[in-house]
């Protein structure tokens, strides 16, 4: 029985691996804060079962920010 030939996936990743080699250097993320992952543990302890879209979730992040910005200003 004759080997298989290599499948599109194989072949897609060696040549990112080749690519990586190449000298390019990955460019480093900048940190983005961000309450989602706070605002989804709360979610989750008031409604195991409900989930939340990414712009609801924006939403939410936006909120605490200017909340937090308000209570900072009354606080100064």
């Amino acid at each position: 029985m004759p080997p298989k030939p290599a499948s599109k996936g194989a072949k897609k990743a060696a040549s990112k691996a080749k690519a990586a080699r190449a000298g390019e250097k990955k460019r480093k993320r900048r940190r983005r804060e961000s309450y989602a992952i706070y605002i989804y543990k709360v979610l989750k302890q008031v409604h195991p079962d409900t989930g939340i879209s990414s712009k609801a979730m924006s939403i939410m992040n936006s909120f605490v920010n200017d909340i937090f910005e308000r209570i900072a200003a009354e606080s100064s």
